[in-house]
């Protein structure tokens, strides 16, 4: 395989990463027979804090070349990617491929994934990620790409026709192919944003430097949301539980002063956050608590303080 000579590929053996929590069984077991025989190995990394009903689920003699890595407690998205992506990187594969469980792959996606990105690699392309279109299970929306230009963002329906792949600033976790040594390069997820903006984070820092991220329209990957959508003024915007808000409003209050995430996005952002924290707590069940909880979530944004939120 063509493409920079620290990330040559001359085989490739792709790990898959799957993040766990609270899963349910039917799409979980959905998900491990989607990703059998397109993968050489799997990791499945457990947040759920109480998930010894899980283990029996796991044993060798059951899953063969599955690794079971259960943490004890919701550590977040960001540290169980990685802790996933450096045992695959131990097993000595070029690629991980990182899965949500609720995704479901159709056949032959990492393949396909693989091919296309040999194919931007030999055009000279510097690629971070390859991911394939995206379509909701429960609203039939198909995933857009993201190009942050000047004021505003660029959202564009990705055409399914499409036969080559198309230009993303970053891609979902979920479905994301990406070389182990191209990880290696720009680091890893951002442990201490635990959960939101972990997947843009890493992406617009590959896209800082040089890298560019593709969806790939000839492969699709199915995949169901579970929180509620609403529409303001013409924009869409997801409703989340309360403390999954107050992460998106610390994370994204944190990352403007990240360099790495570009001026065009920090531009964007900045009207959005006191956007959100109105949104949010009009909504929630709970509006003078969720308010409270959203305030404090930007100060601890603007004052650094990551991690769990308590």
């Amino acid at each position: 395989m063509a493409g920079n000579r620290q990330c040559a590929i001359i085989k490739a053996m792709v790990a898959a990463v799957i993040v766990l929590y609270a899963p349910d069984m039917a799409l979980l077991d959905r998900l491990l027979l989607s990703v059998k025989g397109q993968v050489e190995k799997l990791f499945v990394v457990d947040n759920t804090p109480e998930n010894s009903h899980l283990l029996a689920r796991f044993q060798p003699e059951r899953t063969s070349g599955l690794t079971y890595i259960p943490l004890g407690e919701n550590r977040g998205i960001a540290t169980a990617h990685n802790i996933g992506i450096r045992e695959s990187i131990k097993a000595g594969c070029s690629h991980v491929l990182l899965l949500d469980q609720d995704s479901a792959l159709p056949a032959g996606m990492v393949a396909e994934l693989l091919r296309a990105e040999e194919r931007l690699l030999a055009a000279g392309e510097k690629v971070a990620a390859v991911g394939p279109l995206f379509i909701d299970e429960k609203t039939g929306s198909v995933s857009r790409t993201h190009r942050h230009r000047w004021l505003k963002i660029d959202r564009k329906p990705v055409d399914q026709t499409a036969g080559v792949p198309v230009e993303t600033d970053y891609l979902i976790s979920s479905g994301s192919l990406i070389r182990t040594c191209v990880l290696q390069e720009i680091g890893l997820m951002r442990d201490e944003l635990f959960i939101d903006w972990v997947d843009i984070e890493w992406g617009l820092r590959a896209r800082s430097r040089g890298y560019r991220s593709y969806i790939v329209p000839t492969t699709v990957l199915r995949h169901s949301v579970g929180d509620a959508g609403i529409k303001v003024l013409g924009r869409e915007f997801s409703l989340h539980s309360d403390i999954r808000n107050c992460y998106i409003v610390r994370n994204a209050t944190f990352l403007l002063r990240v360099r790495t995430m570009g001026w065009e996005w920090r531009v964007v952002t900045v009207p959005r956050i006191p956007r959100y924290i109105l949104l949010y707590s009009w909504y929630s069940g709970h509006r003078v608590r969720s308010l409270y909880l959203l305030l404090r979530a930007f100060r601890d944004g603007l004052q650094g303080r990551l991690g769990r939120f308590n």
